[in-house]
Parts: C-alpha cells; structure tokens; sequence
C-alpha cells in the first residue's frame, strides 16, 4: 500500500521547468522534481544521491521541514488544489536507502578519490565543529567531502542536538536520527564527546591545532517577552522543557502555551502525553 501511495504522490507533480518548489521554496535549493522524476523511475538510489547533493539530512528534513511554507507552498499544484507531498516523498527516498543499504559515502561524491591540486591541498586542512547538532553535522559531511579532516567536539554523549533533545519522537523518531548521524559519521567524520566550550573545551587550545573553527552550539535559550510574572514559578521556556525534560508534575493541572509555532505545539502534545487535564494556546 506504501508504494501505492507514494507512487501517486510523485505522479502529481508536473516536473516544472521553472521549479519554483525548489528555486524560490526551498533554502537548499534541492532539486525537488529532479529527485521526483528518479522515483517516479524507481532509481532510489539516484533519487537519493540528487536529494544529497545538497542537503545530508533527508530523512529529518521530509518529517520536520515546515513545507507550507517552503517548498510545498510554492508548488504550482497548490495554487488549484493540493500541492505535491513532496515531504513525504523525500521522507521516503531515505527510507528506502537504508532499506536497500545505500550509504551517504557511496553517493555524496563519486568522484572522491580522483585527487586533483585542490582535493590534496583540501586532505591536509583541520577542522573543528563545536556542537554535534544539526548545523555541526551538515557542515561536517560537507567538509568531510571534500577530504578535509573534520572533528565534531559535542557537549554531550550524543550527537544530534536538537533533533534528540528538542524535537518529540511522535515528530521525529530517534531510530532516524541515530541513522543520519551514522552516515555522516562513516565519511571518516572524528567525535569527542562530552567538551563544553569553556569548560573542558578552550578556543585558544582548539585554534593551536586546527586550521579553522566552526560554532554550532545551537539556540537553546528560550526568548524572554518581557512581560510582568514571567519568573515566577511555574513559568517555563520551552525550549528547556524539551531539552533537559524537567518538567514538572502536570497531573490534574491546566497548563497554558503561550506561542503557536513549532516549539509551542510540541511543548503541548508533549505536555498531554504527560496528562495534563487541559491545554489552552494564547498566541
């Protein structure tokens, strides 16, 4: 029944020549119905390698991506009726890689052993990527690509950062993340974990030994509105109700959500998984 539907879901889409799902929805730039067309052709594979071309996080983006406002809402199919599911279809072209055990290595670049003055140049550069997050290891596999030695330095015992600890497994299951961090980790991508910059873990130290740093340590300190009995008790940030899941007792309570974005919505389904008695949103 599986390829049943996603068979009709690609048969939707018209392969535009203007691509406006690609070139004006998506902040990629994935070649949306190029990847389409490969599995409307039943080349997973090449589908595959199209949608890695530019972006190593697939089978996240195709769950978690807000794609009304990107690329399906700039579907052509849209403007009369629905728009391609093309979530959905990304969504499935990771899946049947690690079905049929097509590996990030083996497609993000064929062309990696054909060394040229620029790829033997590139192997001797270090670099170091501070948080394992999403950013950390979209710049890692891209680096790693090139044949740059690449280390990630992650705060905690894990990788994945917000993809774990920010986003609810009813959202996005930790069996698909744990999968994309071992694809990118096979590119020959180096971990230390458990560093905190500016603990265990120094810049001055780090800029010794590698060629150049980058910051990825995330945006986990929830806003403040600025209005009166924001710090009194009981009043929480979302994102540190997601991140370290210290909540509290919700039993019998109601439990107001101030905000209506993605954080607000999964602190709420989150929270009445928990048995809260009710829950009102005020945006």
């Amino acid at each position: 029944m599986e390829n049943i539907n996603i068979k009709e879901k690609v048969d939707y889409c018209l392969n535009c020549k203007i691509k406006p799902c690609s070139l004006k929805g998506c902040p990629l730039g994935n070649n949306i119905p190029k990847f389409i067309k490969a599995v409307k052709e039943d080349k997973y594979k090449e589908a595959y390698k199209i949608v890695s071309e530019t972006s190593v996080l697939s089978g996240v983006c195709g769950k978690i991506c807000p794609h009304m406002k990107q690329c399906q809402g700039s579907c052509v199919r849209g403007i009369k009726g629905n728009p391609v599911s093309i979530g959905d279809i990304e969504a499935y072209i990771f899946q049947k890689a690690v079905e049929k055990g097509y590996e990030l290595k083996d497609v993000i670049n064929e062309d990696i052993n054909n060394d040229t003055n620029e790829t033997i140049e590139l192997k001797n550069k270090k670099v170091a990527i501070i948080g394992g997050g999403p950013a950390g290891l979209t710049c890692a596999a891209f680096l790693a690509k090139d044949g740059i030695n690449v280390t990630i330095f992650e705060k905690y015992d894990y990788l994945g950062g917000l993809l774990i600890h920010g986003i609810p497994e009813f959202r996005l299951s930790k069996q698909t993340v744990e999968e994309t961090v071992n694809r990118i980790l096979n590119l020959g991508v180096q971990v230390q974990y458990n560093k905190k910059l500016g603990q265990n873990l120094k810049l001055e130290e780090l800029e010794k030994e590698y060629d150049a740093i980058f910051l990825s340590i995330g945006a986990n300190k929830p806003a403040k509105m600025g209005v009166k009995g924001e710090v009194l008790e009981g009043v929480f940030g979302g994102n540190e109700l997601l991140e370290y899941n210290l909540h509290p007792n919700y039993e019998g309570k109601v439990v107001s959500v101030i905000g209506g974005g993605n954080v607000a919505m999964d602190c709420s389904r989150t929270i009445k998984r928990l048995r809260s008695k009710n829950s009102k949103y005020y945006i």
